[in-house]
């Protein structure tokens, strides 16, 4: 007898309702999102708790996943604000997991009563093996790894990873100029910072060479990535089990379609 494929899911963007919507209509698995504050994507509309209650207890009748991000740097001062608001979302919400960058928060999660999964966000850049171990001792249950990663890469920290902890990666979106989102480019360039959700993207604009006569182009820009090509021997990878697709600031026609596209390569790879 064969043994049934392997069937990560497809974890879906939602920056606003409409978004959100669109990925449980698309056939998503799962659905990661930020709140007002301490979201790595403060352009984004997001949400706020009622709002998200509400959309949470529709999604899971629909047996949906959603994870919330809290994935930015703490300040010293934003504990006790950051505690406060987990409480109530561990209450009010009830979503599956949060996702955090800063190592920090996770015993914060704990105190303030939230019981549900806790996954590394890629912003941690747990870039080798070693690192998985240390985030199954701090308690997480899956790490999103760095898009910048190959495949070979990714087989070796798939072989590395420990019992009990998944892995995550994205398929689909944008790429950072930096590693995974490690940039101080913006702060420096706007007083915006990327690590506080808050980047203007100064890698995506143009730039000119050889003073104003120089033609306009993106110096910085990294081409998107897309492993619609690769789906297939990411099937044969059982610990990674979330294909993730970016793009929170992204509108419901992209969520819809994208999710469509990665089910369809997922759940059809002899048609692709």
């Amino acid at each position: 007898m064969q043994n049934a494929p392997h069937r990560p899911e497809i974890m879906a963007p939602a920056g606003d309702r409409a978004s959100f919507l669109a990925a449980i209509a698309a056939g998503a698995d799962a659905i990661y999102l930020g709140l007002k504050h301490f979201s790595a994507r403060m352009q984004a509309k997001n949400f706020g708790l009622g709002e998200l209650a509400a959309l949470t207890e529709y999604a899971h009748k629909k047996g949906v996943r959603v994870y919330v991000a809290m994935n930015v740097l703490l300040k010293p001062g934003d504990a006790r604000a950051a505690g406060g608001l987990i409480e109530r979302l561990a209450r009010m919400v009830r979503p599956d997991a949060l996702i955090v960058q800063d190592l920090g928060l996770i015993p914060v999660i704990r105190q303030a009563g939230f019981a549900g999964e806790i996954h590394i966000s890629t912003l941690a850049n747990a870039t080798h093996p070693a690192a998985l171990a240390v985030a199954k001792e701090l308690g997480a249950t899956r790490v999103v790894l760095p898009r910048e990663l190959n495949l070979d890469e990714v087989k070796l920290m798939a072989e590395a990873c420990p019992e009990g902890l998944e892995l995550e990666l994205f398929v689909h979106g944008a790429l950072c100029h930096c590693v995974s989102g490690r940039c101080w480019w913006s702060s420096f360039f706007g007083g915006k910072s990327g690590l506080r959700g808050r980047c203007v993207q100064p890698c995506r604009r143009l730039y000119r060479q050889g003073g104003a006569k120089g033609k306009p182009e993106r110096l910085f820009s990294c081409q998107d990535l897309s492993l619609d090509v690769l789906t297939k021997p990411l099937l044969d990878i059982p610990q990674v089990g979330s294909w993730k697709i970016e793009g929170r600031k992204k509108g419901p026609h992209y969520v819809y379609y994208v999710v469509t596209a990665y089910r369809m390569l997922r759940d059809q790879p002899g048609d692709a």
